[in-house]
């Protein structure tokens, strides 16, 4: 945890043994398949988009004492906050969902939806 802090003996015992762990909380968010990766964003200085459901609301029942609180304002500023080293990876914390789609019968004949779609057909 600490890896080889200055100032410490080469005797001295790891100081990572003296600490008690909390779990991270890995999957507390689902979100579905296509979902940003989130440190690659953060890292990016790309901002939590405007109506994002709230993060600190999903995190803040596991946030470390020392953490700052307003997740939705770290991720909103990524530059005013840089992650320590050692901070977990981000896309720890979701839990990525296949999407549910209902299945709709069509004939065998329907138009190709996406040719539609990109080509900007509307709908019959």
């Amino acid at each position: 945890l600490f890896g080889d802090p200055e100032g410490l003996p080469d005797w001295h015992p790891d100081l990572s043994i003296m600490l008690l762990v909390r779990e991270l909380p890995r999957g507390a968010i689902p979100v579905y398949f296509d979902h940003p990766d989130v440190m690659e964003s953060y890292i990016a200085g790309r901002a939590l988009p405007a109506g994002h459901i709230s993060v600190t609301d999903k995190l803040e029942d596991f946030l470390p004492p020392n953490h700052p609180l307003n997740l939705d304002e770290m991720l909103q500023n990524p530059f005013d906050y840089e992650l320590p080293f050692g901070h977990p990876d981000l896309n720890e914390m979701m839990n990525i969902t296949e999407l549910d789609m209902p299945k709709i019968p069509v004939y065998f004949d329907h138009p190709d939806v996406i040719t539609s779609f990109t080509a900007a057909r509307a709908l019959p």
